[in-house]
């Protein structure tokens, strides 16, 4: 799996963890989950101007949290996980706990819907016949 892959990009993916998700959160953000069909975490992230003016600020949290991410990927259950900056962090702190905190946020994900995660299987082409 590419890195590419573990990203989640459509407005619905990100509408589907917001209606229904588990939270856990550190000092400066939460995370929230959901179970995926696809087969494997994905990553989609909240980081707002109005708390992050500078844009050097928000691609720096956001750079920490996708190496936090990519850190902790073999470990995650198949979540869609959205990160949401909800204060303002102090410049080095802004992962501090975030592995820890993917990890809790899809277990509770993934005792919450544990019929979903199972029965939702990953959609499989078929490869095409070379006649």
């Amino acid at each position: 799996m590419r890195i590419r892959d573990a990203r989640l990009v459509s407005k619905a993916d990100f509408d589907r963890v917001f209606a229904e998700n588990q939270r856990a959160r550190t000092d400066f953000l939460l995370v929230m989950a959901r179970p995926n069909p696809v087969g494997h975490p994905r990553l989609g992230m909240v980081i707002a101007k109005r708390l992050l003016a500078r844009a050097v600020d928000r691609n720096r949290v956001k750079r920490c949290v996708r190496e936090s991410f990519r850190q902790v990927l073999p470990d995650l259950p198949a979540c869609d996980f959205v990160v949401r900056l909800i204060a303002r962090p102090t410049p080095g702190d802004e992962a501090r706990d975030l592995s820890r905190t993917f990890k809790r946020a899809g277990q509770r994900a993934m005792a919450k819907w544990p019929a979903v995660a199972v029965s939702e299987s990953p959609i499989t082409e078929a490869a095409p016949s070379s006649n």
